[in-house]
């Protein structure tokens, strides 16, 4: 899928568009960077308590081997977001 972005011409000159946009972006990408930091604080937390790596846990919880305790929910949803966040991340210093 490409995007395509159109800059109209409403008097401000492209530079400091670009400026903006870019610290704008900088400052999105900084702020997932803290939010990965407390995500992988939490996954690490599980991770001690139930003896397995984030990765192996997700496996065997969407296959369904292991029970429905609300500290699983909880890890599968940290698990994901932080997967989406380095995704997020990866795009945003590509565009940067």
């Amino acid at each position: 899928m490409e995007m395509v972005l159109e800059v109209r011409n409403i008097g401000i000159p492209r530079d400091l568009v670009k400026d903006v946009v870019i610290r704008t972006l900088r400052s999105r990408v900084e702020e997932i960077n803290h939010k990965l930091g407390d995500i992988s604080n939490s996954m690490n937390y599980f991770e001690r308590k139930y003896g397995m790596k984030t990765e192996e846990f997700y496996e065997k919880f969407v296959s369904g081997a292991l029970g429905d305790e609300m500290d699983f929910f909880e890890w599968k949803a940290l698990k994901e977001i932080n997967d989406e966040l380095k995704e997020e991340k990866r795009v945003l210093i590509e565009v940067i």
